[in-house]
């Protein structure tokens, strides 16, 4: 049994979630086809819903795929010249929301400004909606609201959606046409898909709404480390279900010893420490109210 599968509590990342008993009889009813000669109605349907849930032409189901705010006057000044020393510049890229930045979210006003300054400039937008459906449901609007200038948007499907694999690409039907050949000749055409676009399509149409309970379990989070002497974190920044917390100079622990006590000892999960001591947690659908009370209980016996 892996480290994983013994926790008690693993706030590593989203990413962790396993199907659900309804997601698990969904996968298993799944009608598939050949989805390289897209004759599979589970990934056809997936593709259907997807597309119109971002208001795109055409939506593509794929394995997986490549991964904040941005000033402007950054991206403006990020522009190539016209000189041939030097490429063109063609495409600006959002993550909405931002992993690093513990999960903050990019409000519409700015994205609105993002597509007008592209459209000035003669860019395309692509939009990495990896937490997507966390901006939308932290902000009350619809995805679409959130791409609606975009030329294209990724949205994953395995992370706090909780399906078991996939992504979904996104854009205008001329785009998909050469994103299908794409994933073929690299190696990502699928046949009998629909068993995972099945989960997918579940995540997306029965697993959206609850992402409201991860951002809560992480504001509660953050506010019960905030009252532990010894941890640095601002509560107010939490904005989905991603926190980043330091340790204290002065603090009983440092960051890789407090993470791993709390695994050795009380069998919860960080995602470790990154840039300097900061710790991240991530909410997700294993995560109850209770795992946080118990998660902030132990950091603070260990802190003491």
């Amino acid at each position: 049994m892996t480290k994983l599968q013994r926790a008690v509590v693993n706030l590593v990342s989203d990413t962790v979630t396993r199907p659900s008993a309804a997601m698990r009889q969904v996968i298993a009813a799944a009608e598939v086809g050949d989805d390289v000669y897209s004759a599979d109605p589970s990934v056809n349907r997936l593709q259907q819903v997807a597309a119109e849930r971002l208001d795109k032409q055409a939506a593509l189901y794929v394995p997986s795929y490549t991964d904040g705010t941005l000033q402007i006057s950054d991206m403006a000044n990020a522009i190539r010249s016209d000189d041939p020393h030097y490429p063109i510049s063609k495409l600006v890229a959002l993550e909405n929301t931002q992993n690093t930045c513990g999960g903050r979210v990019l409000s519409v006003s700015y994205v609105r400004e993002v597509e007008q300054f592209c459209q000035q400039h003669d860019l395309r937008l692509h939009v990495d909606g990896a937490r997507l459906s966390n901006a939308s449901v932290a902000l009350g609007v619809p995805m679409a609201e959130l791409v609606a200038g975009a030329d294209s948007v990724s949205l994953c499907l395995s992370k706090g959606l909780g399906a078991p694999v996939g992504s979904i690409l996104a854009g205008s039907e001329e785009f998909i046409y050469k994103a299908k050949r794409l994933r073929k000749s690299l190696g990502g055409g699928m046949r009998q898909a629909g068993v995972i676009a099945a989960a997918g399509l579940f995540a997306l149409e029965n697993q959206f709404d609850r992402l409201a309970e991860d951002h809560t379990n992480a504001k509660e989070l953050a506010h019960g480390l905030a009252n532990i002497p010894g941890i640095e974190i601002r509560p107010e920044d939490v904005e989905t279900n991603i926190l980043f917390f330091k340790l204290a100079p002065d603090a009983k622990l440092d960051a890789p010893t407090l993470v791993e006590k709390l695994e050795s000892e009380k069998g919860i999960l960080f995602g470790g420490y990154w840039n300097g001591g900061r710790i991240r947690a991530v909410t997700n659908l294993h995560v109850s109210p209770k795992d946080v009370e118990y998660t902030v209980a132990s950091i603070r016996e260990l802190l003491a």
